[in-house]
């Protein structure tokens, strides 16, 4: 049976090419997620297929308004649809990701100290073949973070409080968080742990590091050195030697493997140290 009426108009391939280039975004974030893809290379897909889109939506204004002109409703819908789903590449990263984020300087490895960033320990026996060197990216990755004011508030969090008292309420932070912990040395002040982006599922490792400050908020020897000091000390004094009351809380969180993270490590960092001055207010300690 024939059908009846005019042809369908080829307005309406402006929004099937639209949702095309929506599967293949998505096809892409799967894609990385389960590792068939480079997170770098992924970025450059993205761009080209947002390019694409936004480049459709410009041509469906053009046919919008030929269809206005021409009252033409099948290609003044076609062509609505089209513009709306060529917002959408633009939207979903300015609302996940943020504006500033995704201008952030090419880095992977951010540290609140630039001077001696914590170094990984246990969490190296996880890292692959192909991942970035677990070592700080050095001084050149410290003066594009120090100069950068993205990172301006990335800084070291002073707690009056003691270290034992912080590296067990970090540890409670890190399982509220979803953290994956892979180790707690409170001998050694230290908290490792494994972060996954919410959508691309970016491999990032953290280290907290724990240390006692004195009255000018210099730090002190760690807590394993002054163990040592203790024990070749007299009885007496090593029992009754206090333990500090001031804490110096450093992180530094690295994501594994491409060139930029689009903020994510920084976000990663800000979040944990405010809910761990959240937790130590709570308790009734000071945070400053």
């Amino acid at each position: 049976m024939l059908r009846s009426g005019r042809p369908r108009h080829w307005s309406r391939w402006l929004y099937r090419f639209q949702w095309l280039f929506l599967t293949l975004i998505a096809l892409t974030v799967v894609a990385v997620r389960v590792g068939l893809l480079h997170l770098d290379s992924s970025f450059r897909v993205f761009t080209g297929l947002g390019l694409a889109m936004v480049a459709l939506a410009l041509l469906s204004m053009l046919v919008f308004l030929w269809g206005m002109v021409r009252r033409h409703s099948e290609a003044r819908t076609a062509a609505l649809w089209a513009m709306l789903m060529g917002v959408i590449p633009v939207a979903l990263p300015l609302f996940f990701v943020g504006q500033q984020n995704l201008s952030a300087p090419a880095l992977y490895d951010i540290s609140t100290d630039l001077k001696d960033p914590p170094q990984f320990d246990l969490l190296l026996s996880l890292r692959k073949e192909g991942d970035h060197s677990p070592d700080y990216p050095g001084s050149a990755a410290a003066v594009v973070q120090e100069k950068s004011p993205l990172y301006g508030d990335i800084k070291p969090l002073i707690l009056t409080a003691t270290p034992s008292e912080v590296i067990s309420q970090a540890e409670l932070v890190a399982r509220d968080l979803g953290w994956r912990i892979i180790a707690v040395q409170a001998g050694k002040g230290q908290l490792e742990a494994v972060v996954r982006t919410p959508i691309l599922g970016i491999t990032q490792d953290v280290v907290v590091r724990i240390r006692p400050v004195d009255a000018q908020g210099n730090q002190e020897e760690t807590p394993e050195r002054k163990s040592a000091d203790r024990a070749n000390s007299t009885g007496a004094d090593a029992a009754t030697a206090p333990e500090p009351t001031s804490t110096r809380v450093d992180m530094r969180s690295a994501s594994r493997t491409g060139s930029r993270d689009l903020g994510s490590n920084a976000e990663s960092i800000r979040t944990f140290l405010q809910k761990l001055k959240q937790r130590v207010s709570e308790r009734g300690e000071v945070a400053q």
